[in-house]
């Protein structure tokens, strides 16, 4: 499982909660059972990823919004993986 995050004038965390907002709206109206478990999924990564994810230091890496780019966001054991793409 992964996320795909869009930065462009906000940070990853900002990137994240607004993804978070949308997922949880998109489920709240989604009635396909297939397409509702891969939202769980993905919400339930992204919820995993706000809690534990140091936000500080993705930003020092470049992850600040500085400038556009899309992140892909997966996690391997008890760590995220974040690059570019």
């Amino acid at each position: 499982m992964e996320i795909v995050l869009h930065l462009s004038g906000h940070c990853i965390e900002t990137a994240a909660r607004r993804r978070y907002e949308k997922l949880v709206q998109e489920l709240l109206k989604e009635h396909d059972v297939e397409k509702e478990r891969r939202l769980e999924g993905e919400l339930e990564l992204l919820l995993d990823f706000l809690k534990k994810a140091d936000f500080s230091d993705l930003r020092k890496r470049g992850f600040d919004g500085s400038r556009e780019m899309l992140v892909r966001v997966k996690k391997d054991r008890e760590n995220f993986l974040v690059e570019e793409i």
